[in-house]
Protein backbone atom coordinates (compact mmCIF):
# COMPACT_ATOMS: atom_id res chain seq x y z
CA UNK A 1 0.00 0.00 0.00
CA UNK A 2 3.20 2.34 0.55
CA UNK A 3 4.31 1.92 -3.03
CA UNK A 4 0.66 2.61 -4.65
CA UNK A 5 0.78 5.67 -2.23
CA UNK A 6 4.81 6.67 -3.50
CA UNK A 7 3.50 6.47 -7.05
CA UNK A 8 0.38 8.05 -6.92
CA UNK A 9 1.64 11.03 -5.41
CA UNK A 10 4.64 11.11 -8.28
CA UNK A 11 1.96 11.09 -10.58
CA UNK A 12 -0.07 13.56 -8.81
CA UNK A 13 3.14 15.80 -8.66
CA UNK A 14 3.72 15.62 -12.80
CA UNK A 15 -0.22 16.32 -13.14
CA UNK A 16 0.41 19.35 -11.02
CA UNK A 17 3.54 20.18 -13.37
CA UNK A 18 2.03 19.48 -16.35
CA UNK A 19 -1.15 21.68 -15.56
CA UNK A 20 0.77 24.48 -14.27
CA UNK A 21 2.72 24.02 -17.89
CA UNK A 22 -0.54 24.27 -19.72
CA UNK A 23 -1.91 27.05 -17.85
CA UNK A 24 1.40 29.40 -18.91
CA UNK A 25 1.50 28.30 -22.05
CA UNK A 26 -2.26 29.60 -22.56
CA UNK A 27 -1.57 33.17 -20.51
CA UNK A 28 1.44 33.17 -22.87
CA UNK A 29 -1.11 32.78 -26.28
CA UNK A 30 -3.60 34.84 -24.40
CA UNK A 31 -1.00 37.30 -24.20
CA UNK A 32 -0.13 37.09 -27.88
CA UNK A 33 -3.09 37.65 -28.92
CA UNK A 34 -4.55 40.49 -27.77
CA UNK A 35 -1.27 42.28 -28.76
CA UNK A 36 -1.71 41.12 -32.47
CA UNK A 37 -5.34 42.18 -32.17
CA UNK A 38 -4.62 45.73 -30.75
CA UNK A 39 -1.45 45.70 -33.89
CA UNK A 40 -4.47 45.07 -36.15
CA UNK A 41 -6.17 47.42 -34.90
CA UNK A 42 -3.63 50.27 -35.51
CA UNK A 43 -2.54 48.91 -38.56
CA UNK A 44 -6.61 49.66 -39.71
CA UNK A 45 -6.63 52.62 -38.36
CA UNK A 46 -3.76 53.61 -40.35
CA UNK A 47 -5.18 52.49 -43.43
CA UNK A 48 -8.15 54.21 -43.10
CA UNK A 49 -6.34 57.35 -42.77
CA UNK A 50 -4.81 57.21 -45.68
CA UNK A 51 -7.53 55.80 -47.41
CA UNK A 52 -9.14 59.57 -46.26
CA UNK A 53 -6.38 61.18 -47.49
CA UNK A 54 -6.20 59.69 -50.82
CA UNK A 55 -9.75 61.17 -51.13
CA UNK A 56 -8.80 64.77 -49.85
CA UNK A 57 -5.73 64.57 -52.34
CA UNK A 58 -8.47 63.61 -55.59
CA UNK A 59 -10.65 65.90 -54.52
CA UNK A 60 -8.43 68.93 -54.03
CA UNK A 61 -6.96 67.99 -57.68
CA UNK A 62 -10.34 67.84 -58.95
CA UNK A 63 -9.45 63.62 -60.17
CA UNK A 64 -12.17 61.44 -60.21
CA UNK A 65 -11.21 57.74 -60.35
CA UNK A 66 -8.31 55.08 -58.74
CA UNK A 67 -5.51 56.60 -60.59
CA UNK A 68 -3.71 59.76 -60.74
CA UNK A 69 -1.64 58.71 -64.00
CA UNK A 70 -5.17 58.60 -66.10
CA UNK A 71 -4.84 62.45 -66.62
CA UNK A 72 -4.86 63.88 -69.83
CA UNK A 73 -1.32 65.84 -71.23
CA UNK A 74 -1.60 69.55 -71.51
CA UNK A 75 -1.33 70.95 -75.26
CA UNK A 76 1.70 71.23 -77.20
CA UNK A 77 2.83 74.72 -76.41
CA UNK A 78 3.20 77.25 -79.19
CA UNK A 79 5.44 77.03 -81.89
CA UNK A 80 6.13 79.01 -85.06
CA UNK A 81 5.26 77.78 -88.57
CA UNK A 82 3.29 74.74 -86.90
CA UNK A 83 2.18 73.13 -90.15
CA UNK A 84 6.03 72.56 -91.11
CA UNK A 85 7.05 71.17 -87.91
CA UNK A 86 5.53 67.29 -88.82
CA UNK A 87 9.00 66.46 -90.47
CA UNK A 88 10.71 68.02 -86.80
CA UNK A 89 8.46 66.37 -84.67
CA UNK A 90 9.45 62.88 -86.28
CA UNK A 91 13.37 63.66 -85.89
CA UNK A 92 12.85 64.77 -82.30
CA UNK A 93 10.49 61.87 -81.41
CA UNK A 94 13.18 59.20 -82.64
CA UNK A 95 16.10 61.33 -80.77
CA UNK A 96 13.95 60.88 -77.66
CA UNK A 97 13.05 57.33 -78.29
CA UNK A 98 17.09 56.81 -78.31
CA UNK A 99 17.16 59.20 -75.21
CA UNK A 100 18.89 62.24 -76.65
CA UNK A 101 16.62 64.25 -74.84
CA UNK A 102 19.45 67.39 -75.05
CA UNK A 103 20.15 66.57 -78.38
CA UNK A 104 16.35 66.98 -78.86
CA UNK A 105 15.97 70.18 -77.40
CA UNK A 106 19.53 71.87 -79.21
CA UNK A 107 17.42 70.50 -82.71
CA UNK A 108 14.37 72.38 -82.15
CA UNK A 109 15.98 75.36 -80.76
CA UNK A 110 18.14 75.96 -84.17
CA UNK A 111 14.94 74.52 -86.40
CA UNK A 112 12.35 76.87 -85.52
CA UNK A 113 14.95 79.76 -83.35
CA UNK A 114 12.93 79.31 -80.26
CA UNK A 115 13.59 79.87 -76.42
CA UNK A 116 15.27 77.17 -74.11
CA UNK A 117 12.49 77.06 -72.09
CA UNK A 118 9.76 76.73 -75.07
CA UNK A 119 12.08 73.98 -76.73
CA UNK A 120 12.08 72.01 -73.47
CA UNK A 121 8.24 72.53 -73.06
CA UNK A 122 7.72 71.25 -76.21
CA UNK A 123 10.17 68.62 -76.22
CA UNK A 124 8.27 67.10 -72.38
CA UNK A 125 5.04 66.76 -74.22
CA UNK A 126 6.48 64.83 -77.47
CA UNK A 127 7.74 62.62 -74.89
CA UNK A 128 4.65 62.36 -72.60
CA UNK A 129 2.44 61.97 -75.90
Amino acid sequence: MFKRQKFSDKTNKKREILLATSEYVAIIALILSVILLFKVYRLQSRLNDLKSDVERLENRSGLTGTSMSNTIAPPAPHIQHAEASEEINERLLLLIREGNKIKAIKELRTARNISLKDAKDYVDHLEKC
